[in-house]
């Protein structure tokens, strides 16, 4: 009975270890359905709802941030609002009745958006007796001006004159021989004889101004400014002297010989100082250096190369990594400057001085704005790249700027300096 028992027994387990099998056959097919399912559900559908997800709501997203910051820059532009309206400049202005309140803020309105525009500098040297009248609040010929109000038209002068066809209406009507005498005249406000002397610069970039300039001393004018005090001190008045001096003892003889005697002396001093200087084979990488500042990109391309030396014996990595370090970081540094600040900077205030109406403001603020999103895959690509760009510019800034410390270049003077000049002068008096 036990045999018979245990015959009976086994086919039982057999079925039961049979059908546990096949169950787990069964549903380990029907995961294995459910994940093709899902897969090709995935393949049908899914992607297009995640690339939008993923792009198209943050692309749209940032199209609507950027309609919003062209908007609010393009209907807040100062240069654009005074071209528009500029009779209502015009007027206070050229009023001798004009209170004082007024004629301050309609000047400080103008300074501000003269160096925005290419055509309101433009504007302005056209309307008939502006920069005329703008010399004379200047130069202090306006008693109902403050001193405030003689800055800004100071101001107002030097940006008329940093446009090459302003500059030539004011050097046919004759201006210029204005400001020749206001940048030499030892009493004038240093403020005034630094701006003056800024705007003679301008006008000595122009072919024509230079006989014109030459005929009435500007040589000797800029140089008695850059000898009254190191507060009026300016490199770019010191490059435009060599040049100047130079175009004009290329002039004629008969031209020169007209000149005073202490002008000629000094033409033949600046213009020798030029001439050595050019014989030198860097002088024209040296003039690029000052002038454009790619100073600034050689400081930021050393110090990625110190940061990455730094970080790589810091971290102790083979000679490998460290000259991988170095090149990349240094790369980085150098060219991240020259796309932003050399190109995207430049591009930007060149095309904004040459956009005139509230549409092409937007325009222009609109395609800035929106080129920034891709920006950020940039800097990620930047980030793999040189991860150690960020502290490579650090110290190329600081290099940077402790040298323009040390040279007392013009980009670290303020005119506060003038007004703490004017006051020890004062002081003294």
């Amino acid at each position: 009975m036990l045999c018979r028992s245990r015959r009976l027994r086994l086919p039982t387990a057999c079925r039961r270890l049979a059908t546990r099998t096949c169950a787990r056959r069964l549903s380990s097919g029907a995961a294995a359905r459910h994940g093709v399912q899902a897969a090709e559900a995935a393949a049908g559908g899914e992607p297009s709802a995640g690339v939008m997800q993923r792009h198209g709501i943050p692309i749209a997203m940032w199209t609507a941030v950027s309609l919003n910051v062209a908007a609010f820059f393009s209907q807040g532009d100062e240069g654009v609002q005074i071209l528009f309206h500029l009779e209502e400049f015009e007027a206070p202005l050229l009023s001798p009745d004009t209170p004082q309140e007024r004629l301050t803020e309609r000047l400080e309105r103008v300074a501000r958006g003269a160096p925005l525009n290419d055509s309101l500098k433009l504007a302005l040297a056209q309307s008939a007796g502006l920069s005329g009248r703008l010399i004379d609040i200047a130069l202090g010929a306006e008693p109902n001006a403050s001193q405030t109000a003689r800055n800004h038209a100071a101001k107002v002068v030097e940006y008329i004159c940093a446009s090459p066809p302003a500059a030539l209406l004011l050097l046919e009507r004759g201006e210029h021989a204005r400001l020749v005498r206001a940048v030499a005249d030892p009493d004038a406000a240093l403020y005034l004889r630094k701006t003056f002397a800024a705007a003679l610069c301008s006008m000595a970039a122009l072919p024509e101004a230079v006989p014109l300039l030459a005929a009435e001393g500007a040589v000797g004018a800029l140089h008695a400014a850059q000898a009254s005090s190191q507060a009026v001190r300016r490199k770019k008045v010191e490059v435009a002297l060599g040049r100047l001096a130079a175009a004009i003892a290329a002039r004629p003889p008969a031209e020169l010989a007209r000149l005073p005697a202490a002008e000629r002396a000094l033409v033949a001093e600046y213009a020798a100082a030029e001439a050595e200087a050019r014989a030198q084979p860097l002088h024209a990488a040296r003039s690029s250096l000052i002038e454009s500042g790619v100073l600034l990109y050689l400081h930021t391309a050393g110090g990625g190369a110190a940061w990455g030396l730094f970080e790589s014996v810091r971290q102790r990595l083979d000679r490998a990594a460290l000259v991988q370090n170095v090149a990349r970081t240094s790369l980085v540094t150098c060219f991240v400057p020259i796309l932003l600040v050399g190109g995207v900077v430049t591009a930007y205030n060149k095309w904004n001085k040459a956009t005139d109406t509230v549409e092409e403001k937007f325009r222009l603020y609109f395609a800035l704005a929106l080129a920034l999103y891709p920006s950020g895959r940039l800097l990620q690509w930047v980030e793999t790249f040189a991860p150690l760009w960020l502290g490579g510019h650090i110290v190329g800034f600081a290099s940077f700027f402790t040298w323009t410390l040390y040279t007392e270049s013009d980009l670290m003077r303020s005119d506060r300096e003038l007004e703490q000049a004017r006051g020890a002068a004062r002081q003294a008096a």
